[in-house]
């Protein structure tokens, strides 16, 4: 049997921390032997070592995590006092936490991660309590309040390898060992500690040494044993919350999976789960079966190279599994992986390398589009991680904008957790029409026209998983002729004679020109050049004869020719390209005296872009 194993073949050994503490020096050995000193490619950016155990904070976790928020609780199997901890840590790696140390008399070497009831957390330790054979115990979450609300004794259960489920005031879970036959059971106990009841006596036959969370569905719970049933293998099973129908599900046979320490996920009528060894290859399998014990199928095989006994809880996303295995991978030192509920594209997301986590026993749970999990050891201590694994995040989606028909339109999206080269993009258009040669991080459409006014979406996709951009709205419009020239903007009180110059460069003696006399109206008022076509730069001056020569103010207007009837009247509309395809701005209902006659736009230097619509007034 490989050395790295979590649990082993119950049947093998009665002595189980002396037989895991064993393991545990060879596991670190192999480690050191397989340690890395860069990480995969494939895990750049989007792996992440939260928390690198030091031994008197913890060490050597085996547990699957509990999130709440944005908080990630679990234990230790060792460190702290010597005997683990329950810990609390932050999702961004911030705030770790022990909240509780066991000394042995309260609990020793837990296994098993927590159940969260409020700001209640309740768990089992393999070892210790009044007669070791383990406890159930209680602890808030901010480290008060450690309570034993069950120490075993052997006949009643004998160190509990699992966790908890909870329903209600009342706590179910399996012990490994003890019991009528010392092949472990099923019990129940509420909150408080008091009211616990054996529910079954498992006795070999109708299965052995149970390592894994029960699954609660109504008044039913569902589990595995790692061994027994009709071929010594293992078996999943149903029973009663009170104790009664008990019935195996599943004998497993090797072939078809053998020992499950990993429990149960349930998406609808159909469970999904693991075994350890067995399968093809004998490093274990993925397997789907109904919850009346129909339909079992072997949905992967694992082979090594790409993963090796799995040991945690899977993680169900929708229609895609995560979980993690034991060992194997590119570096032996187990891998998490993806795939379909129906067997289809089995990934590798994360091969463990040694310096960055190795041997992760527990599963991973999914909090804010990220993994979490624990690895039993590596980190700057070589004691063990709390690791996250994001999906891409989309930090600058893809704009709302408006376009004029016939024009060039550019959408993109900027992403981070993840790797340019490792990224895939597909743009849709109205949420389900894929656009061919569309996969990269911008979407350009030529000669745009009303057809293509619609919703525009981009799914990003990384080895993790994909998220989706909220839609970007293109409305396309006709287009109107303008062009954009200078505006002079001439200051001075009413009746001030304005002599306007201009010349085309700045030489020593630049050769001034007249460009018109201006007496004002009313004030400081607008003077274009309407110049055909504009010159590649200008420059202006202004002087008035017996005044102050005044301080010219230049800038750019957008010229926009109106036609229509004379005497009729055309509003001139304008919305920003980038933002709500809704918000038009009224600037001006304009009469006309002339056609064609020109409406200058002088509000729109220096703003974002504009485009226009020119409606008829009746």
């Amino acid at each position: 049997m490989n050395a790295i194993t979590k649990r082993g073949r119950s049947s093998r050994s009665e002595n189980r921390h002396g037989e895991r503490a064993g393991r545990r020096r060879q596991i670190f050995r192999l480690g050191v032997a397989l340690a890395l000193t860069l990480a995969t490619v494939a895990s750049a950016q989007t792996y992440t070592v939260l928390k690198s155990f030091t031994g008197g904070d913890g060490e050597y976790p085996f547990t699957d995590l509990a999130l709440a928020g944005s908080t990630l609780y679990g234990t230790t199997h060792d460190g702290g006092s010597g005997f683990g901890v329950v810990f609390k840590v932050n999702t961004d790696g911030s705030g770790y936490t022990t909240l509780k140390s066991f000394t042995g008399s309260d609990g020793s070497f837990p296994y098993a991660g927590v159940v969260l009831a409020g700001s209640a957390l309740y768990g089992t330790a393999y070892n210790g309590g009044g007669s070791n054979d383990g406890v159930v115990f209680k602890v808030n979450t901010d480290g008060t309040g450690y309570t034993v609300l069950k120490n075993f004794t052997g006949s009643d259960g004998r160190w509990p390898n699992a966790g908890l489920a909870l329903m209600g005031s009342t706590l179910y879970g399996p012990t490994c060992y003890g019991g009528a036959s010392d092949a472990g059971l099923l019990f129940k106990v509420n909150t408080d500690g008091s009211g616990y009841t054996v529910l079954k006596n498992f006795r070999g036959s109708d299965g052995s040494y149970p390592a894994a969370s029960v699954v609660l569905a109504g008044s039913t719970l569902y589990g595995t044993t790692s061994g027994g049933g009709s071929s010594g293998d293992g078996v999943i099973f149903k029973m009663n919350t009170d104790g009664s129908g008990y019935a195996v599900l599943k004998n497993f046979s090797a072939y078809d999976g053998e020992s499950p320490f990993a429990g149960l996920v349930l998406a609808g009528s159909t469970f999904y789960g693991t075994t350890c060894y067995g399968g093809s290859s004998g490093c274990g399998v993925v397997f789907k079966i109904n919850t009346d014990g129909s339909g079992y199928t072997v949905l992967k095989n694992f082979t090594g190279s790409e993963g090796q006994s799995p040991q945690g809880d899977l993680a169900l996303v929708g229609s895609t599994l995560y979980g993690t295995t034991s060992h194997g991978g590119s570096s032996g030192d187990g891998v998490i992986f993806k795939m379909n509920t129906d067997g289809s594209g089995y990934t590798v997301i994360k091969n463990f390398t040694g310096n960055d986590g190795w041997a992760p026993f527990g599963g991973v749970v999914l909090g804010n589009l990220t993994l979490y999990g624990t690895t039993w050891g590596a980190g700057d201590m070589g004691k063990g991680v709390v690791f996250s694994l994001a999906w891409p995040s989309i930090t600058k989606p893809p704009l709302t904008r408006t376009a004029e028909a016939g024009t060039t339109v550019a959408f993109s999206v900027q992403v981070t957790n993840t790797l340019p080269e490792l990224t895939h993009y597909q743009w849709f258009f109205g949420g389900t029409n894929a656009l061919g040669n569309a996969t990269n991080a911008f979407l350009r459409l030529t000669n745009v026209q009303p057809t293509q006014a619609g919703a525009y979406t981009v799914v990003v996709t990384n080895l993790v998983g994909a998220v989706t951009s909220a839609p970007a709205l293109l409305s396309v419009i006709p287009a109107v002729h303008r062009r954009i020239v200078p505006a002079v903007h001439l200051p001075g009180s009413t009746g001030s004679l304005l002599h306007l110059e201009y010349a085309d460069n700045l030489a020593a003696a630049p050769p001034w020109s007249s460009f018109t006399n201006v007496t004002l109206g009313n004030g400081p008022e607008f003077c274009f050049d309407l110049s055909q076509p504009l010159p590649a730069q200008r420059f202006y001056r202004t002087w008035q004869t017996n005044g102050p020569q005044p301080a010219l103010d230049a800038s750019m207007a957008t010229e926009i020719p109106l036609a229509g009837a004379i005497g009729s009247s055309v509003r001139v509309d304008y919305i920003n390209a980038i933002g709500p395809t809704d918000a038009w701005v009224t600037l001006a209902t304009v009469a006309l005296t002339n056609t064609p006659q020109l409406y200058f736009d002088v509000t729109a230097f220096r703003q974002p872009t504009r485009l226009y619509r020119l409606v008829a007034v009746p």
